[in-house]
Order: C-alpha cells, then sequence, then structure tokens
C-alpha cells in the first residue's frame, strides 16, 4: 500500500487523535447516564448518591493512574506505542465492566478502564500538536476537544436509546460500545507516523526529517523540512544531557514554570464546574428540578447536541484570537452562569425551571467555545521538546485529580447545600481571569520551539508575558513577519499554508506558510 503524505497524513493523524477524545467523552458521559435507568439500578441494589459518586468518580482515579503511566513510561514507548496500549486497556476494561455484578466490581474494573483514558488523554494532545503546523495547531487540537462532546453526545442519546430495551441491554450495551473506538486506533495506526520530534530525541534526526517531509508531502532537502530540523536540533542542544528531574527545576529553561502552567491550565478548566453539568445533568433534572426520568434524558440529550455545536467555532478563531482572551472571556461569562443558576433555583414555578434549563445550555456555550479546548492545547505547546510528554502528563494527571474530586463531591454537595455550590464555582471562575491575564503567555502562531524563546533567560512568573503578546519571540523574522500572526498570512503565505477542512488559511503568519525563498533565507540568518 501507498504510504500516506501530506494532507491525507495529517488528517489521518487528526482522525486517529480525535477518536482516542472522542473515547475520553464517551467515557466521561455514559456512566452518568445509565445510572438512572432501571435494569442498573435493580442490577446494582438502587446504588445511593455515595456509591453513585464512587461509581462516577473513581474512575477518574483510573484516569490519574494511567496519566502517571505516561510521565514514567510514555517519552521511552514513544507517542504511537503509548496510544495502542491505551486502547488495549479500554477494550479489556469494556469487557470487565459489563460483565460486573456489584458496586465494588464496576468500581474496580472502571478504575482499571481509567487507566487507558488517563494514558490516552496525556500522549494524544502532545502527538498531534509535534505533527501539526504553527499557523493552525489550535484549530486540530480543537478539532480533538470537539470530539470530546461528540463523545458525551453518543453516550447522551445511546442510553437513551437502550432506555427503551428491555433488561441489562440499557446499560451494557452503551458500556461495551466503547470498545469500538479503541479498535478503531488498534486499525488505522499502522498507517500514521510517529511525531518527528519524538523521533529526533530518541532515534535519529534523518527519520524526523522523513516524517517531516511526509507531513509537508515533500522532499527532505525542501527549505521548510530544513528550518524544522535546525529549529529541533537547537531546542534538543539546549536541553543536552536533561533528566526527568529538570521539569521540577526552574533553570535556564523554566521548565518548572511551564509545567505549572500547564497543569494550571486543566486545573482551572475542571474547576469551572463543568463536571457538574456534564455528569450528573439527567439526575440533577430529575431530583434537584422535578423533571421526570424521560424529559431529564431527553433535555439532557438535546443540551449535549448544543455543546456540540458551541464546540465547533474555535476551530475558525482560536489561531486568530489567541489563547488568552479565549480563556479570560470563556472565565466571565461561566462566572455569570453561575451567579444566574443561584438565582434560577430561588424562582419558584415555570420561570425558575426556564431560568435554570436555560443556563445549563449557556454553561455548555460558555465552557466549549474556551475552556473545552485551550487547556489542553497549552501544556504540549508549552512545555520544551525534552520536557513535552511529562509536562503534557503531569496536565493530565491535574486534568483527572480534579476532575475526580468535583465528580465524587458533586452528588453530595448538591444534596447538603443545593444551589450554593454553583455560588463556589462562580467564584472559582471569577478569579482565573486575573491568573491568566497575569501569569499565562499567549501562544498563538509559534512554532513550538519558538515558545522556548519565551521562558529563555527569564527569572520571574510572569517575565514574558507581555513580550509574548506584543513582540512575538520569531527568531530571525522580521518586524512584518511578527505581525502577521495577529493579522493573517499574505496571499503568497496561503499557498503553502495547511487548510481546515478546506478552508482557506487565514491565521498563519509562521515561517511554515512563507515561501521557500523567505524560508532559505530565514535559515541562513540563523
Amino acid at each position: 500500500m501507498k504510504e500516506l503524505r501530506g494532507r491525507i497524513l495529517r488528517l489521518g493523524i487528526t482522525t486517529a487523535c480525535s477518536m482516542g477524545f472522542l473515547l475520553f467523552g464517551y467515557d466521561q458521559g455514559v456512566m452518568g447516564t445509565v445510572i438512572t435507568s432501571p435494569a442498573f439500578v435493580k442490577q446494582f441494589n438502587n446504588p445511593s448518591s455515595t456509591d453513585q459518586g464512587l461509581i462516577v468518580g473513581l474512575y477518574d482515579a483510573g484516569c490519574l493512574v494511567g496519566s502517571v503511566m505516561a510521565f514514567i513510561w510514555g517519552e521511552k514507548l514513544g507517542r504511537k506505542k503509548s496510544i495502542y496500549v491505551g486502547a488495549w486497556i479500554v477494550i479489556v476494561g469494556a469487557i470487565l465492566q459489563v460483565c460486573a455484578k456489584v458496586v465494588v466490581h464496576l468500581v474496580i474494573v472502571r478504575i482499571f478502564t481509567g487507566l487507558g483514558v488517563g494514558i490516552m488523554t496525556a500522549v494524544v494532545p502532545t502527538w498531534q500538536a509535534e505533527v501539526s503546523q504553527a499557523h493552525n495547531r489550535g484549530a486540530m487540537i480543537t478539532i480533538e476537544t470537539a470530539n470530546i462532546i461528540l463523545g458525551f453526545v453518543l453516550s447522551n442519546w445511546v442510553s437513551f436509546g437502550a432506555s427503551y430495551a428491555t433488561g441489562n441491554f440499557q446499560w451494557i450495551f452503551p458500556i461495551i460500545l466503547q470498545s469500538v473506538f479503541a479498535i478503531y486506533l488498534l486499525i488505522i495506526g499502522p498507517f500514521l507516523v510517529e511525531s518527528p520530534r519524538w523521533l529526533a530525541n530518541h532515534k535519529s534526526m534523518s527519520e524526523a526529517e522523513r516524517v517531516f517531509a511526509r507531513l509537508l508531502d515533500t522532499t527532505e532537502d525542501d527549505a521548510r523540512v530544513v528550518e524544522m530540523r535546525t529549529e529541533v536540533e537547537e531546542a534538543l542542544e539546549k536541553e543536552r544531557g536533561a533528566s526527568i528531574r529538570e521539569i521540577f527545576r526552574n533553570g535556564g529553561q523554566q521548565n518548572f514554570r511551564r509545567m505549572m502552567l500547564g497543569v494550571g491550565a486543566l486545573y482551572m478548566q475542571q474547576m469551572t464546574g463543568i463536571n457538574t453539568v456534564g455528569y450528573y445533568l439527567p439526575v440533577i433534572l430529575e431530583d434537584n428540578v422535578g423533571m421526570t426520568q424521560e424529559l431529564a434524558r431527553i433535555v439532557a440529550g438535546c443540551g449535549a447536541i448544543f455543546y456540540l455545536i458551541a464546540s465547533l467555532p474555535p476551530i475558525w478563531f482560536i489561531d486568530k484570537v489567541g489563547r488568552r482572551p479565549v480563556m479570560m472571556w470563556g472565565a466571565a461569562a461561566l462566572t455569570v452562569v453561575n451567579i444566574l443558576l443561584c438565582v434560577g433555583f430561588n424562582i419558584p414555578g415555570t420561570s425558575g425551571v426556564t431560568l435554570i434549563v436555560a443556563m445549563y445550555f449557556l454553561y455548555y456555550a460558555a465552557f466549549a467555545v474556551s475552556f473545552l479546548n485551550v487547556p489542553w492545547l497549552y501544556p504540549p505547546e508549552i512545555n520544551s521538546l525534552k520536557m513535552r510528554s511529562m509536562g503534557a502528563s503531569l496536565a493530565s494527571c491535574s486534568n483527572w485529580l480534579f476532575n475526580g474530586i468535583s465528580a465524587t463531591v458533586t452528588p453530595m454537595a448538591l444534596a447538603q447545600i443545593g444551589w450554593r455550590y454553583y455560588l463556589m464555582w462562580a467564584i472559582f471562575n471569577f478569579s482565573f481571569i486575573p491568573l491568566v491575564y497575569f501569569f499565562y503567555p499567549e501562544t498563538k502562531g509559534l512554532h513550538l520551539e519558538q515558545v522556548d524563546h519565551i521562558f529563555e533567560g527569564k527569572s520571574g512568573i510572569i517575565q514574558g508575558v507581555r513580550e509574548s503578546i506584543h513582540n512575538p519571540p520569531i527568531v530571525g523574522a522580521t518586524d512584518a513577519s511578527r505581525a502577521r500572526i495577529n493579522t493573517g498570512a499574505s496571499d503568497e503565505e496561503k499557498a503553502y499554508g495547511d487548510t481546515v477542512d478546506g478552508g482557506s488559511q487565514s491565521t498563519s503568519g509562521d515561517k511554515e506558510g512563507a515561501t521557500t525563498t523567505e524560508n532559505v533565507e530565514y535559515t541562513a540568518r540563523r
């Protein structure tokens, strides 16, 4: 079979990465919907709110351990092999889940399944970031994160459809279906390439060059391939002899600061309160709003579809607007939504119910256009080449740690303090606005190796932030090149640029989109 190259190869990798995140989203949503089905309740002896929290929340403990495994072994295994391991664990875990007879058994195998998902969430964004071009890296990872919601939508509607069946099929079919997504990863993987940056670090630069050339559908002596090789070689030289301990130290590369920015991004994502809605909306609509089980499932399913639609616009604006504004505006919107939820729960009758349902839908929208995508994009962008896998794995640990805490606590918190729970989320979201403003550099439009220059030679925890906004560190580039990051690419650059689903490039400004002459001149200047 002829090897995949260029756009088809990049599309194949994005499809595989998207399937990994679709599995992530499906697993997040499926248990929150099946735990209310009559057959599940009967099979597991009417699990209490505490049992529900353990079934849903301790799965995240497995994902956390899986991310730790990726931190320890992921860099040695590589991106593709790590994903294979995660997929096999999910397949076995799905089979064991449908064999469960009691709550304890189900909790244990849910934790086991989480190992596989945790590995994939740690590795998939890094693989995608390392094979993407700078001008649309954000769009590619946003496509992945949109598939989290597609998986969530599927889990809602598959569970809703299965609820009309009789017997244990109501909950067994939605759970076993997750194995299909993992099988797809095992099938498509052999046709795709390993990360060229991982190959440069662990195999040879010549192998990395061949992969860069395949990704661009060109030859190894193309100026763009030469440029990438030069940048990767310089990045490796700076980190020569670096060990795993370096990620916990600052030094000249500020590795600890960079790792904590990635960890903080996914901490913020989970502390927006999205799991209250994502995991438990059907239960909340039944127990706290007073809807029937069927109506609650329909509303939750419609909400999931709205969530999916809202996750799509960032594909077109994330690389133009940037990472910082998206997070700050998202935090502001989520603050308002949580305050209005507090109001809605204190208004009796139909008016209160209408406001509550509307705010749940807006919760989905505000989160989908902001904190759904940027926190997964940021860790592989912000960490250096040798620290990238470990930094992304620790960020994934942060995601699953706070995901598990919020998922486990939510049923009990809603039972004990009711609407006041949303006030807590409003406070968290409001605090994220200054946190992003003062501490998070902008990374849009930069090659991964160019992000290093934001941190090199810096000592403080806010140094480089303003520079990243007003004077992006494109080493060797002209002021006009810097300006194009914010204003879009020239017509000449578009001829070399990538596109999203066939659309024209409008957000380039990096040297991947420059003409061959410009790239030769750029390489010579270095």
